[in-house]
């Protein structure tokens, strides 16, 4: 499935609640929105994002063909996935199109970028890695100050080497980016003295050049993607059995984890960074007013997720062995 085909998918799911801005004089549409809180079917229910800016708007250059490739920002971070990709979305894109979406790009889709992608049947194996385990292949070397040395080979597609290893991972979800300490997965987009805006719009023009083999971004697209993804909240809304997550006093959904505060340091070991509060292991609150429902059916599931909520917050685990928490610059003695 094409992303324009994706985004079209997404605008028909909310046939009745699509609103199009159009000039008054003019009947063609300018900017899609999807309203905030649009239920999206997933396993065990269903999840939803919030935009603080009040709609996801799909004009915004997070969903534009910014590349020569045909890739965008939405191609790899889908929003019925959780703003990233899973195999089974992959599949189906492979299998609507012949593996020539736009997903499917040897340069860092395929296990090798000098993989044969010339039928269907090469390019099912050239792309096995992104089709079984929905990964994109990441071309990194060793950095001289790394904290490892290289030591075992295995390289069953013929291309990685020391100078530059085939990493494969899952793109990071493009939501709740207000809960970051580091931007990327080894926090390689993470500048010291920048801010994290800062740092998100070198990784989307990094990203534009790399992954959409585009040119550099302007700094007002930069910009723009940055603000699009720095408003967006996704949680899970439904659960199959429990039903709304913010119904009955209950304080899950986007929209309330938005409203969540955070820094770095907040309700830390040794203090909060902010406040100096002392520790407090009653870290999650949003479900109390579960804990005293009664009944079947969905209070029942109701009331057992208040019970888990407090498993989480009162069971003692031991954490032993570990470097910086457990050792005596931390606590006077190592456990």
């Amino acid at each position: 499935m094409k992303s324009g085909d994706r985004i079209a998918r997404l605008a028909v799911l909310v046939v009745g609640a699509l609103f199009v801005l159009a000039s008054p004089r003019s009947a063609t549409p300018v900017s899609p929105l999807i309203p905030n809180n649009l239920p999206l079917q997933n396993p065990t229910g269903a999840h939803a994002t919030f935009s603080t800016t009040g709609a996801l708007d799909l004009s915004n250059e997070f969903f534009q063909n910014l590349g020569t490739n045909g890739r965008r920002c939405s191609s790899c971070h889908v929003p019925e996935d959780g703003w990233t990709i899973t195999p089974a979305d992959v599949q189906q894109r492979f299998a609507k199109t012949n593996g020539t979406d736009p997903i499917f790009r040897p340069n860092d889709g395929s296990n090798s970028p000098n993989a044969d992608v010339s039928t269907l049947e090469a390019r099912r194996t050239a792309y096995s890695m992104l089709l079984t385990k929905g990964v994109i292949r990441i071309g990194i070397g060793i950095p001289s100050a790394g904290e490892f040395d290289l030591i075992a080979v295995d390289n069953p597609y013929g291309f990685a080497s020391a100078a530059e290893l085939s990493l494969f991972r899952r793109p990071l979800p493009s939501t709740n980016l207000g809960f970051l300490s580091t931007v990327m997965w080894d926090g390689r987009e993470t500048f010291v003295g920048q801010t994290i805006h800062f740092d998100l719009a070198d990784q989307a023009n990094g990203a534009t050049q790399g992954h959409a083999q585009g040119n550099a971004l302007t700094q007002a697209q930069r910009d723009s993607i940055v603000a699009f993804e720095t408003a967006l909240f996704t949680a899970q809304i439904l659960d199959n059995d429990a039903g709304r997550l913010d119904v009955k006093g209950g304080l899950g959904g986007p929209q309330n984890l938005s409203q969540q505060d955070f820094y770095i340091g907040i309700n830390d070991l040794f203090g909060d960074s902010k406040t100096g509060a002392p520790f407090d292991p009653v870290v999650f609150t949003i479900y109390d007013a579960w804990k005293n429902l009664t009944g079947g059916g969905q209070n029942q599931a109701r009331a057992a997720v208040a019970r888990g909520q407090e498993v989480f917050n009162s069971k003692l685990i031991q954490i032993r062995g570990v470097s910086g928490i457990n050792d005596e610059a931390a606590f006077g003695n190592p456990t």
